[in-house]
C-alpha cells in the first residue's frame, strides 16, 4: 500500500543547504532592520501558529469585557501549490 511507504526527498543535499544559508541570511537581515510585522507569526524564532492563535483569542476576549467588536480576515494558501506547472515538475522530477 501507499501508505506504508515514506516519502522521500529528490531534492539534492547542496540545494538544501544552500537554501538553508540564504534564508538564514534574509531573516537575520529582516529581523534586525525591523521589516518584518511585529505580530506576523508561523515561520519566525519564537512566534509559531499556536502563539499567534493564543494571542488572537486574548484580545478577543479583551474586546468582548469592553463590549467591542473584533474582525477577523483569514485567508486561505491551501490552494497555491495548485498552481506550479505540472508538465515542467514532471521534467524536473
Amino acid at each position: 500500500m501507499c501508505s506504508d511507504y515514506c516519502p522521500i526527498s529528490m531534492t539534492c543535499i547542496t540545494s538544501k543547504l544552500m537554501e538553508h544559508i540564504v534564508c538564514s541570511s534574509i531573516m537575520a537581515h529582516a529581523e534586525k532592520h525591523k521589516i518584518l510585522y511585529p505580530l506576523q507569526h508561523g515561520f519566525r524564532r519564537n512566534s509559531s501558529c499556536e502563539m499567534q492563535l493564543l494571542e488572537m483569542i486574548n484580545d478577543r476576549a479583551n474586546n468582548m469585557q469592553l463590549g467591542l467588536h473584533t474582525d477577523v480576515c483569514v485567508i486561505d494558501f491551501s490552494n497555491a501549490l495548485d498552481k506550479v506547472g505540472h508538465i515542467q515538475l514532471v521534467e524536473k522530477l
